[in-house]
């Protein structure tokens, strides 16, 4: 028997498994967000990706707080004695613990807030493009494809760790994987820019670009040229805060 209209759209919504739709995205993007496109889900991406991003942040840890110190030196070397005496006793009060609990909450939010400036420039990218302008479907992505930095964070914080924390005196120092920065020698901004293309980053923006044409409906150039927008702006981001 023919199916009828009514009766396909009647049709209950394709089920599928979030969890390992995400870890999906990792060796068979294209796959995964087809499986998106049809079932948009981001939960379980969520609360993974968050998971993996405070796990790296707790083994960091030891290396991030022996670089705040170390920039906190460099800072008080450059003040007068009367003002760096003054300073130190002032940093003296605030306790590592203080410190930690600061750079593991901020690492619950930080997630959120680059899938919401990815779901962002998506969405730009589509608008201007003539692509699907949907945010539910642009989040899905941007949640999603954080699966490739969040296995990133751990990988890093592992790498560093493992070279020792008492060797993180700078943010080049914390530049675990081979990426654009390695050409560069002197230039913290420009260090820190270059960074954003590291191996891992280019898989990503490889991912990206899939997840934009599935979900978005975008062209291969425009999402090609969306993710250049959104590596330019890590970049840029990231050279702000470089030491």
């Amino acid at each position: 028997m023919a199916v009828t209209p009514d009766a396909a759209s009647a049709a209950p919504p394709e089920k599928a498994n979030g969890l390992a739709t995400y870890f999906k995205v990792i060796f068979a993007p294209g796959d995964a967000f087809a499986t998106l496109a049809r079932a948009p889900m981001w939960g379980w991406a969520a609360l993974v990706g968050t998971v993996l991003t405070v796990v790296g942040t707790i083994v960091l840890m030891p290396a991030t707080l022996h670089f705040i110190h170390a920039t906190q030196e460099q800072s008080l070397s450059q003040m007068s004695a009367d003002q760096a005496a003054a300073a130190r006793a002032a940093m003296s009060k605030i306790p590592n613990s203080v410190y930690s609990i600061f750079g593991i909450v901020g690492s619950i939010f930080a997630p959120w807030f680059a899938w919401l400036i990815g779901s962002i420039v998506f969405i730009i990218g589509a608008a201007i493009s003539g692509a699907e302008v949907r945010f539910k479907a642009a989040w899905v992505g941007a949640v999603n494809c954080y699966v490739i930095p969040a296995i990133g964070t751990v990988i890093v914080a592992v790498i560093v760790m493992l070279r020792g924390p008492e060797n993180v005196n700078s943010s080049a120092d914390l530049y675990a994987l081979p990426s654009l920065a390695m050409l560069v020698h002197g230039s913290p901004k420009l260090a820190g820019f270059l960074y954003a293309f590291n191996i891992l980053n280019i898989w990503f923006y490889a991912v990206a670009v899939i997840a934009m044409e599935q979900l978005l409906k975008m062209s291969r150039g425009a999402a090609i040229m969306t993710v250049i927008v959104l590596a330019l702006l890590g970049g840029g981001l990231a050279a702000i805060f470089a030491k």
